[in-house]
């Protein structure tokens, strides 16, 4: 397995500084659109000068978040600030301060580079977080005094055409809890933070495309917007358990995959659209069992994959199975083969052999709630193609947020007992920690696996297969 990858929490470089390489270096987690990103490097008269923020759209309703202070993203993120940053922390006079170790509290990113990280306590937490798990610079002097990161956390901003849309990371617990304040609520303070994104990248970008469809197929904005609104409608139908919503979804992109859009837009398109998903009630097996069983090669290349998913590198859940690089190939080895006792690669896992894992004993219909609420932020929020996962084109990142569900799925069977509801809301939070953002999966032949799956048809069996 390859060497152990931090969570990166991306912060902005020294607005003084040339922004080619500094700016495109800090891009991951789809805090801002890589290819609006080049296109300032390329251009700079391209940098927006006015005061206004582009409008953000597409908050999701099905989702609430407020902060609840458990301290995770300090303990499981690394915290990428810049220059900038680090001077404006230095010079807030907290040397001697009896709640913070001596210093240094900020490590280079690599020997070269104009970036910094925050460093971590032997423990595991942030620098800057107290015992009593609070934030000291912002238990002393607000939430501005954080870098940029921490602010935006657990929220995404994805560039769409004329604006942006807000997702939201599954990492947080409250996120995967649903626990405070309707997502839309936070509107007000999101605007501040994007015109922050906006004065690095740049907002004259109608020119822009958005991600292909697939090889040969670009549609514009407002069209890609219309087939993510089809596919919302076929995942918010509960009339179908999640998963067959799914696999509808991915035959959908079958059937798109194979037009021409060369004369449909708009109206034409949108009819074309709700054509093809009537057509797909009859042409989308009903039942999990009646889908074949997945082919021997879409096994070893889901648990190939799964290895990555399951994995917690550092922090408090952090397994004995991911101590060291030896460990960490050793465990990848095992998930390969499939055989004996699961490594323990984060410490939620039960101590039980891979076909104790492989059981089926489904789950409850009331789970579904659950994954629901997480593949609508995903789908809307355009988390799952494009810039915020590794450029993959749409209909390639609808496979590989489709694939998280087999993931998810087999991750709750294997963790340790605990109430179904329980066991999908950790499973979530593991594989969103990874989903978009581990470097991993960015690897050429990790998207070839993926790709792989895709193209033989074994990721709707997947879903099938692990929700018998």
């Amino acid at each position: 397995m390859p060497p152990p990858t931090k969570r990166k929490f991306v912060g902005l470089p020294h607005p003084h500084k040339p922004p080619r390489n500094e700016f495109l270096g800090s891009l991951r987690q789809g805090l801002v659109d890589k290819t609006f990103a080049r296109a300032f490097a390329n251009d700079p008269s391209m940098c927006h000068n006015g005061g206004m923020s582009l409008p953000i759209r597409n908050l999701p309703l099905v989702q609430n978040w407020d902060c609840h202070g458990c301290g995770d993203c300090c303990r499981e993120l690394e915290v990428i600030v810049s220059t900038e940053e680090k001077h404006a922390i230095e010079e807030l006079g907290l040397t001697g301060d009896p709640e913070l170790p001596a210093g240094p509290w900020f490590k280079r990113k690599g020997w070269w580079s104009r970036r910094w990280a925050l460093r971590h306590r032997p423990g595991g937490g942030c620098v800057f977080l107290t015992v009593q798990g609070r934030c000291r610079l912002h238990e002393r002097f607000g939430p501005q005094a954080k870098p940029f990161p921490c602010r935006l956390f657990p929220f995404v901003l994805v560039y769409v055409g004329n604006h942006w849309r807000a997702g939201l990371r599954f990492l947080c617990p409250s996120v995967v809890e649903n626990r405070g304040r309707p997502a839309n609520e936070h509107q007000g303070d999101l605007p501040s933070l994007s015109l922050h994104l906006e004065k690095m990248a740049g907002s004259s970008v109608d020119s822009l495309p958005p991600p292909p469809l697939g090889a040969g197929q670009q549609i514009p904005w407002r069209d890609l917007i219309r087939v993510v609104e089809a596919l919302v409608r076929i995942v918010e139908d509960r009339s179908d358990r999640l998963e067959r919503r799914l696999r509808k979804g991915l035959a959908l992109g079958r059937l798109c995959q194979e037009a021409r859009f060369d004369n449909i837009s708009g109206g034409r398109l949108v009819e074309f659209l709700n054509v093809v998903s009537g057509a797909l009630e009859d042409e989308v097996p009903r039942r999990p069992e009646d889908v074949p069983r997945p082919g021997w090669i879409g096994r070893l290349l889901f648990r190939t994959l799964l290895g990555v998913y399951a994995r917690k590198d550092r922090g408090l859940n952090k397994g004995p199975a991911t101590r060291n690089w030896l460990t960490r190939v050793w465990a990848g080895w095992r998930f390969v083969r499939g055989r004996g006792r699961i490594p323990k690669v984060n410490k939620y896992l039960a101590n039980i052999t891979f076909k104790e894992g492989e059981s089926h004993n489904g789950l409850p219909a009331d789970v579904d709630e659950i994954l629901e609420r997480y593949y609508l932020v995903k789908l809307n929020s355009l988390q799952f193609c494009g810039p915020p996962n590794f450029d993959l084109p749409f209909w390639r990142g609808l496979e590989a947020l489709a694939l998280t569900l087999p993931m998810i799925l087999w991750l709750t069977r294997a963790l340790a007992p605990m109430p179904p509801q329980e066991a999908v809301k950790k499973a979530i939070s593991l594989v969103d920690d990874h989903f978009g953002g581990n470097p991993i999966l960015g690897m050429r032949h990790f998207r070839y696996f993926q790709r792989t799956l895709g193209r033989r048809g074994e990721v709707d069996k997947l879903i099938a297969w692990y929700s018998r």
